[in-house]
């Protein structure tokens, strides 16, 4: 919310500095040369700015979304193993073969 408010005042103030800064100006962009207000020039700039700053924000916001999708797909990967894994576990071992150590010597 503070950050909308943030904008909409930045907004503001390039509005109003615009307005008191709108004479006429040459504007020269390769080979093109053209007059053009001041108030157009800085409104044409600033949102050129922010079109930028949302377009590099989208970019951030897909890849934290692709990542998350890719965890969210490992998670449920390592839960379907630990579930295997549990089952495991709780299955009763075959007699005979209770207390045999790793060498196959009988554990105390």
């Amino acid at each position: 919310m503070w950050k909308l408010v943030l904008a909409l005042l930045f907004a503001l103030v390039v509005a109003i500095f615009a307005v008191q800064n709108a004479g006429l100006v040459m504007v020269g962009f390769l080979p093109y040369r053209f007059e053009v207000s001041l108030a157009l020039v800085i409104l044409g700039s600033t949102a050129a700015g922010a079109l930028v700053v949302f377009l590099l924000g989208l970019v951030q916001q897909v890849t934290r979304g692709m990542k998350i999708r890719e965890y969210r797909h490992k998670i449920q990967q390592l839960e379907r193993e630990l579930a295997a894994l549990q089952e495991e576990m709780a299955e009763p071992t075959p007699r005979g073969e209770e207390g045999v150590g790793v060498e196959g010597n009988s554990l105390p």
